[in-house]
Parts: structure tokens; C-alpha cells; sequence
């Protein structure tokens, strides 16, 4: 079809058969307009007369005198189309159409940026694997000598450290090894520190072996279930009581398969936990355990592990205990079984001790020795050693019932899933170790990463460490971590990169294949004297408390908090006290921050604390406040609270005199009436005291607060309370003629305040750029007020004839415009009898 201005073809078109033509005469031109179907919008029909011919013969007439032949078919009626005015509609969007393009366009541009070359693989493998990049420079000639020195180095530390730690889990000392192999190999390819020796750690095998405790207690509990239903001779389908408790080997057999399940399963946990914070880019979280947490809930963890030591050195039996207070029920078991305690094992603790400590402190951490040597002496592997041999030769365990290892299996474990089935029940236990372990692993991480000057990625870090523990649970490896000792030593070694770890499991499983069951006759007491002696570094934090008594009160309370707290509940129960009271300061320095008034200092358009600084004076009439923390829901009313006490307007009590002074005026107007008619109306009394106060005169009054402005510098969000408590403060001091202003608001801030409709209730005149903006506005404002004293400001304006005065009168008129000007002729003392004079 055709509209106005488009000539058309005499020649026959059937696509005008399902559409009406409406015929405009243009002068000479005949124009046609064609009119959709699909599109007509009409008015109310017009009524035609009666007499008047058939509405299709005269279109076909019409058709004729123009000279062309009428379609064949006509679904309109074209004398109705003159009386009908076609409206325009909005075309209809084909949304397929628009969607299908969308995709040929994002297909058209994606192999553009996403082109699979050789540099994007290389840089996507380079993500998932960090060793591939560590190991493009590195050198055979320079790198690997100190590697290997260093791999030999932590790698005899693996051993001693891996047996003695795997104690602390209650599970064989094989499982250490195991852990000093397959986390360390895993976090070769996935981690991304360069010096860190990843394997077993104190505090970390302390949690999972509280963990194993209580598959131990749960245990014991079937088993005296079991020992019920065999004396009533009942029978169980329980799947863990299908075995004969009676018998000792079984029983045994059995209590080790449930102690091994329930460490394996809260790895497999901490693993995957850990793997979901990597792949949701959750590393910040670590962030949340702060320096004083951490090492007030390792010095309390380094409590437990000495204390669940004293029994194996000593050679004393003490009962186990679990939940909170366990410690001291242990050392009440320790010291009222001390008399019991075996002689050979505690000499054999002894000089342990003394070798450990003579050689660590005199040859190893002393700087004068220290620099000589080329690798620190390993008298943990030496004093393992010399343990097993005199256990061997001189059968300390037969002959004077000193307890040793036992059987160590020679090999590696193989796949077991099925020593998983407990995760489940454990996933709440997994979120303590998860997050402690990452945050002492990626704490030494960091400070050896700063050393050396490379980074290291959080969130890959939490994948290494997740992926190595799910893996390292699967083949009998406990919980790892990074350990502090080690990586220490591999740093001060000479240990360039992770290849470092390579050697040191290479020395590992030489052992795990050749050397295991030498180590079955190594008593336990040695183990214990190994374990008591790392434990130095962890005990030497109680210095902090003086660094931190001097800088803050503060971290001062969280470190003595959850140090109690994890030594006499327990060590997840520790953890979780010391997250809860390391948040309240936040959350308190938050709700009740610092707040001050501001004043100007002179000369400039500075503000500062009047409290703090000297030169910041007060402006007459303007109360500057000022609330040092983001305005949220929970501290909005102690800003509200804090802005009437520091202001000292309470726009309530305002109000109510506000209320008493118009009483007032009421009065002495009342009185002044009495007075003037006291002759004419003597028979009534005037009931007015003579003692009525008089007003101050124009020297000694004070200027009455006029405004506010509200410091937003230190304001960095607010929320949509804010926003509702912020218009119900400005409108109740607007209420007793007192303006709001606020001043340097962030771009959040003035954001939050445009989306929240605050502006409607609020002129946009009162949110300003700066303060001292704000403060010239709230003094333009007062001055062109009018009230009662406008009249004498008048007077006062017209009297004052000098081009450099503080008010000029505008041009006379029916309104009179004052505005405030600064003069640099007239004096300080000058504009404060001003200021006075306009309040």
C-alpha cells in the first residue's frame, strides 16, 4: 500500500485486496494512501444518509474517473475511510528476530577474542598449573644444586616430624609419611608458593585428632551397646557392631579402621570446602582471622599438644577426655598417676630433650655457627635413629615396658574411597581445620613470597591445598598444611623452587619402601621429645602480648580471649569464641565510632576537631558535626543520638520552647494591654509580675544555633535506613527553624540519597560539594530569612554606605534581596557584632 506523497502504479496489485485505500487529491497529483489492516485504530462511525449510494459502486466510480480499473476485491469501505482518521501504533517487535541476531553478532566477534592459539593455551595451563611458568627459568646449573640440598634437608625433617605429628592425630605413625608424600607431590603442580613445605603441622593434626576422639567416643559407645545385647543374648544389624568385641584382635582391628575413617573423611571435607572457596574466588575470607587470633589460638593449640605429650613422656596412663575443660581433667589423671611413671621412658624423654635443644640452640640457630654451616644438623632424624638402635639392642620394650611404634607396612597404601564414608557427619567439624590451616599456610606463604619478591594467588592456593588434601584422603594422608619450621629451614637452606619437594618425597618414599619397619622398635618417648621441642616457636609468642599491650588494649583482650578460651574449652570451641569476640570490635568501632564537632580555622577554608586543634574555631549559629564511620542500620540511631548531645539541639525540646516563648510573647503582649487600659479598666486585675525577665540586649546576646552541617568525608555508605532517619532528622529541625546541610558527600553517598527519593522531601540546596560550601550556604540562608529581625537588618543594610561592607541592600523594590559577602577591610570583631546582629 501507498501513504501521502508516493505516486502510484496504474498497474493491478493484489496485495492491495486485504487493505482499504483511503484517496487524497494533492492539486494536479493524485497521491494514495495505503492503510494496513493490521493497524487501524477508528474513531466512533460517523452515520451516512440513507439516500446515499452503495459505498463500493462509488468507490469503483471513483476508481474509473481516475483512470485505472478497480481491484477485484474490497475488504474496506472507502466512504467510510473519509470519515475515519488513521492513528499511528508502534510496531510489533519479532523478540526471535532480535535474539537470533544477538547471536550472530556475539558469534561474529568470539573467535576474535577468544582465537584458541598456543599463547591462550599456554596461559590457561599456566593458571591451573603454576609450576609450568616457576619452571620455564629455571636453572639445572644454579637452581637445582640449592633445591637439592634443601630437598634432602626438609625431607629428613619429613620424617621424624611426619611419625611424631601422626600421634597427635591417635592414628599408626605410617599415616605421617603418608602425608609427607602425596599433598606434597599434588601441591607441586597446583601451588603457587616457591619455599613452603607443605605435610604435617602440630596444631592441624591436634584438630583432626579431636576429631578422630570422638569417632573413638562414638565407638565406645556401640561397643558397651554391643556388650548389652550380647549378654541379653540379642543379636545387631548395626554395620559397625558386626564383629565380636570379645575378641581383642578384632576389637582392636576395628577401633583403628574407625579411627583412620573418621580422619580420612574430615580431610576429604576440609578438601572440598577448601576447593569451593578457591572456585568462588573466596580467598579475602582468611582476611576475617587476624593476626592476634592466630596467634593467641596457636599458642592455646600448642597447650593441647604439649599436654597430650606429658603421657607418652612420662610413660603414665592418662584417661581421654573430650569437649570442654579436658585439659584439666588430664593433668588431674597426670598428677595423681605420677608415681606410676615408668623411669627408663622419662630418662630416654630427658636426653632427648637435651640433644634436641643442645644441638638446635647451640650449632643450628646460632649465628655465629650458623653461618658456617652449609645445612643445619638434623638431629631430629639423628636422635630417631639413635632411639631405634638402643631400643633394638637393649629390647627396652620387653624388658622395661617402654611403648614403641610398632609395626610400620612396608609400601604405599592403595585408592580406598571407602574409608570415606563418614563426610557427611563430619562437614561441620571440616570448617575449623579449613580455615585455620589456610591461613597459617598462606600467612608463611606471603611472608616468604615478600622476601623474594614474587606473588602468590589466594584462591589457587586454596585449590592446591583442597585438591591435595581430597587426593592425599583417598590414599591414607591426614589433613596437611604448610609448616613453619620447615618451610623455614627450606628457605634458609637455599631453597629456590618447589623442586625442593620432589626430592624431599623421593627420601620419603625410599623409606615408606625400604626403611619402614626399622622404625618399629623407635620408642614413643623419642617421638614425644620431638614433638615438646617444636613447640618452642609456638610458645615464644607470649612476647606479643607486651608489643600488644603497648599498641592496642584491643588485639591486647582478643589474644588473652582465645587463648583461654581454646585452652579450656576446646580447640574448634577456641576458634570459634575467638572469631565472635574479634568481630565485636568492629562491629563496636562501627556502631559507636568517634564523633566531634568542627570548627573553621582561620583564614582558610579548613575545618578541623575544636577539640583536638587549637586554631579551629566555632562558627556562630552553625554546629559542624562530624561521625567518623559508615551509616548503617545498626549505628544510625547512636548518630542521631550523638548529633543532639554534641550539637546540643534537641529539636523536641526546641519545639517545647519554641512553644513556651510564643506563650511568652502571648503573655507580655497580654500584659502591655493591661497596662495601657490599667485606668479604663480598673476592676480588672492584672495578674503580672513586675520580675518578668527582660530581654538581653544586642551585646550580650548570644547568637542561637541556625544550622547544621553534617561532615560526610568520613561517611563511606549509607543504606536505605540512613536515608529515612537522615529526612526524619531534617525535617524535625526544620520544624523548629533550623536547617540541615550536609557537606563532601562520597559519590556513594550522593548516589544512595538520588536512588532512595530523598531529595524529594529534601532541597537538593542542602547536599553540598564541601563543608565550607555548605556553611556559606547556611549563612546566605539565614541572612535572607524573613523574620522579625529582618527589619532591623534592613535598616542596618541601608546605613552602611561603603563598597567593602558585609551586606549590601539590593535596588528598592517590593522585596529586598540581602546577600553575605566576604570583605577583607572589615574586622573580625566587626563581623561578629554582624553575626549577632542577624541572629
Amino acid at each position: 500500500m501507498y501513504r501521502r506523497g508516493d505516486d502510484y502504479d496504474e498497474v493491478e496489485d493484489d496485495s492491495d485486496d486485504d487493505v482499504g485505500i483511503g484517496i487524497r487529491m494533492n492539486g494536479s497529483c493524485r497521491k494514495y494512501t495505503p492503510i494496513p489492516q493490521d493497524e487501524e485504530e477508528l474513531y466512533p462511525v460517523l452515520p451516512g444518509d440513507k439516500d446515499s449510494p452503495d459505498p463500493e459502486t462509488a468507490l469503483n466510480e471513483a476508481r474509473m474517473d481516475l483512470g485505472f480499473t478497480p481491484p477485484k476485491k474490497q475488504s474496506r469501505n472507502i466512504l467510510e475511510k473519509t470519515f475515519y482518521r488513521k492513528r499511528k501504533t508502534k510496531p510489533k517487535v519479532n523478540r526471535s528476530y532480535l535474539i537470533k541476531r544477538s547471536l550472530e553478532k556475539c558469534r561474529d566477534y568470539l573467535p576474535d577474542s577468544c582465537e584458541c592459539t598456543t599463547q591462550c593455551l599456554k596461559n590457561f595451563f599456566c593458571r591451573i598449573f603454576p609450576f609450568i611458568k616457576i619452571m620455564q627459568g629455571y636453572s639445572l646449573l644454579y637452581d637445582f644444586p640449592s633445591d637439592l640440598v634443601a630437598g634432602l634437608t626438609v625431607g629428613i625433617m619429613h620424617i621424624p616430624q611426619g611419625m611424631a605429628y601422626a600421634l597427635l592425630t591417635q592414628l599408626p605413625p605410617v599415616y605421617g609419611l603418608y602425608t609427607s608424600f602425596y599433598p606434597v607431590l599434588t601441591y607441586f603442580l597446583f601451588g603457587t608458593s616457591r619455599h613452603v613445605s607443605v605435610g604435617t603441622f602440630a596444631v592441624i593434626s591436634l584438630m583432626v585428632g579431636a576429631v578422630v576422639d570422638k569417632g573413638h567416643v562414638a565407638y565406645q559407645k556401640l561397643e558397651l551397646l554391643h556388650v548389652e545385647a550380647m549378654a541379653a543374648n540379642l543379636t545387631s544389624d548395626h554395620p559397625m557392631l558386626n564383629t565380636t568385641f570379645l575378641d581383642g584382635k578384632n576389637h582392636l582391628e576395628k577401633l583403628e579402621e574407625i579411627k583412620v575413617s573418621y580422619a580420612m573423611s574430615v580431610t576429604f571435607a576440609v578438601g572440598a570446602l577448601q576447593m569451593i572457596l578457591g572456585f568462588l574466588r573466596l580467598g579475602f575470607v582468611t582476611t576475617f582471622l587476624s593476626d592476634p587470633l592466630i596467634s593467641g589460638f596457636t599458642t592455646g593449640a600448642a597447650v593441647h599438644v604439649f599436654s597430650s605429650q606429658i603421657k607418652s613422656a612420662f610413660g603414665i596412663a592418662v584417661g581421654r577426655y573430650s569437649g570442654p575443660l579436658k585439659l584439666v581433667y588430664a593433668y588431674r589423671d597426670f598428677f595423681s598417676n605420677l608415681h606410676n611413671a615408668n623411669f627408663v621412658t622419662m630418662t630416654a624423654t630427658i636426653v632427648a630433650i637435651c640433644a634436641l635443644i643442645a644441638i638446635k640452640e647451640g650449632i643450628n640457630n646460632n649465628k655465629s655457627i650458623k653461618s658456617k654451616l652449609k645445612i643445619p644438623i638434623p638431629i631430629e632424624l639423628l636422635v630417631i635413629v639413635g632411639g631405634t638402635v638402643i631400643s633394638f639392642y637393649l629390647h627396652l620394650n620387653k624388658e622395661f615396658n617402654v611403648e614403641i611404634v610398632g609395626e610400620v607396612p612396608r609400601g604405599l597404601p592403595p585408592l580406598n574411597v571407602e574409608q570415606l564414608r563418614f563426610v557427611p557427619d563430619l562437614i561441620g567439624e571440616s570448617f575449623a581445620i579449613c580455615f585455620t590451616a589456610f591461613a597459617i599456610s598462606f600467612a608463611m606463604a606471603k611472608i616468604l613470597a615478600d622476601k623474594h619478591n614474587y606473588e602468590v594467588d589466594a584462591n589457587q592456593e586454596l585449590l592446591a591445598y583442597g585438591i591435595s588434601n581430597m587426593i592425599g584422603s583417598m590414599f591414607s594422608s591426614f589433613c596437611c598444611s604448610g609448616s613453619l619450621s620447615r618451610s623455614m629451614v627450606q628457605d634458609n637452606v637455599g631453597g629456590k623452587t618447589q623442586v625442593t619437594s620432589l626430592v624431599s618425597s623421593l627420601l620419603v618414599i625410599i623409606v615408606l619402601v625400604s626403611l619402614g619397619p626399622v622404625f618399629e622398635t623407635l620408642p614413643n618417648c623419642i617421638l614425644a621429645a620431638i614433638i615438646i621441642v617444636s613447640l618452642k616457636g609456638l610458645f615464644l609468642q607470649f612476647k606479643e602480648l607486651r608489643r600488644l599491650w603497648k599498641v592496642s588494649k584491643v588485639d591486647f583482650c582478643v589474644w588473652i580471649v582465645v587463648f583461654l578460651s581454646t585452652v579450656l574449652l576446646d580447640v574448634d570451641l577456641g576458634l570459634l569464641v575467638g572469631l565472635i569476640f574479634n568481630l565485636i570490635p568492629v562491629l563496636l568501632r562501627t556502631q559507636t565510632p568517634y564523633t566531634s564537632l568542627l570548627g573553621n580555622v582561620e583564614g582558610t577554608d579548613v575545618y578541623a576537631d575544636i577539640s583536638l586543634h587549637k586554631q579551629a574555631k566555632e562558627i556562630p549559629g552553625i554546629k559542624i558535626f562530624r561521625f567518623e564511620s559508615a551509616l548503617y542500620y545498626g549505628n544510625i540511631q547512636h548518630f542521631r543520638k550523638r548529633l543532639i548531645k554534641d550539637t546540643g539541639l534537641d529539636p523536641k525540646a526546641l519545639k517545647q520552647l519554641k512553644q513556651a516563648k510564643a506563650e511568652a510573647d502571648m503573655a507580655k503582649q497580654h500584659k502591655e494591654i493591661c497596662m495601657a487600659t490599667k485606668t479604663a479598666w480598673n476592676d480588672e486585675p492584672c495578674n503580672h509580675s513586675d520580675t518578668d525577665q527582660q530581654p538581653d540586649t544586642e551585646d550580650e546576646r548570644e547568637v542561637d544555633p541556625y544550622a547544621i552541617v553534617l561532615d560526610g568525608s568520613t561517611i563511606q555508605y549509607i543504606d536505605s535506613v540512613t536515608v529515612r532517619v537522615l529526612k526524619e532528622i531534617v525535617q524535625e529541625f526544620a520544624a523548629v527553624d533550623v536547617e540541615v546541610f550536609l557537606g563532601e558527600c562520597k559519590a556513594a553517598v550522593r548516589g544512595m540519597l538520588d536512588k532512595s527519593g530523598f531529595y524529594k522531601y529534601v532541597p537538593r540546596r542542602q547536599v553540598c560539594a564541601t563543608i565550607h560550601h555548605a556553611v556559606r550556604i547556611a549563612q546566605r540562608s539565614h541572612v535572607l530569612t524573613p523574620d522579625q529581625e529582618f527589619h532591623a537588618l534592613r535598616k542596618k543594610a541601608v546605613s552602611v554606605d561603603t563598597i567593602g561592607s558585609d551586606y549590601v541592600m539590593a535596588p528598592e523594590s517590593s522585596f529586598v534581596n540581602l546577600e553575605l559577602l566576604t570583605s577583607n577591610n572589615s574586622s573580625e570583631d566587626d563581623s561578629d557584632d554582624r553575626r549577632k546582629d542577624i541572629s
